[in-house]
């Protein structure tokens, strides 16, 4: 099974959103990991301060997955993230351990034809080798706090880079990839995000009225299932 080939497999989790931690052990216990001694749920990162992101919630998602790869390069250990809204597909349950250095457990392609050159949205499953988390580690370091840092030559030659500005971590991590070329990366479609209310992203009006927020809740539980 891919989770075996990890020594940490973390779900990112903030401590009000008791729903998701509830639904992300359900999904677990799925695929025999409910009593895994390597799972663990990370108390995800809030901040009221954008930073240099566009939204106080990206800087928190991004502190969050640079905390716990940083803790798996301290401890010189492979890491598997998975965000609190991750639901496994079947595919996942056959799919065997990879020897690569990040793994995709779920994506979304700006070019489905070429993966590796693609921009791609989604962080929700991630996994990262001993090198890899150690590399990352510090490449997220200088993504925020590095004054001299040098943007994706990808961004800025596509006129897309503001060096005022950071991509969220799904952003971050394709940058990260280029600038290690020697690292191996693969791609699976073994999971999507469920719908769910964001904490990242700006709330749907009907997430903001009580009223209907009861409503929402089963119409995403229906389709998610």
């Amino acid at each position: 099974m891919i989770f075996d080939q990890y020594d940490r497999i973390v779900v990112v989790n903030l401590r009000h959103r008791t729903d998701r931690r509830k639904r992300m052990k359900a999904e677990l216990a799925k695929i025999g990991l409910k009593d895994d001694e390597r799972v663990s749920f990370f108390p995800a990162i809030q901040t009221v301060d954008k930073g240099m992101f566009l939204r106080p919630g990206s800087h928190g998602c991004f502190l969050s997955h640079r905390s716990i790869i940083e803790d798996a390069a301290r401890e010189g250990q492979s890491v598997a993230i998975l965000q609190d809204d991750c639901q496994f597909l079947p595919a996942i349950v056959d799919f065997p351990a990879t020897e690569c250095d990040v793994f995709y457990g779920g994506y979304e392609a700006s070019d489905p034809d070429d993966l590796h050159g693609s921009n791609i949205i989604g962080a929700h499953f991630m996994g990262f080798s001993t090198e890899a988390a150690l590399k990352a580690s510090h490449y997220l370091h200088r993504y925020l706090g590095c004054p001299n840092f040098e943007g994706d030559p990808q961004a800025v030659a596509h006129c897309r880079y503001d060096s005022k500005i950071r991509p969220p971590i799904d952003g971050a991590f394709v940058w990260f990839r280029r600038a290690h070329p020697e690292l191996t990366t693969e791609f699976a479609m073994l999971s999507k995000q469920r719908s769910s209310r964001s904490d990242v992203a700006d709330r749907k009006w009907f997430d903001r009225m009580h009223i209907v927020r009861d409503a929402a809740r089963i119409w995403r539980d229906i389709r998610n299932r």
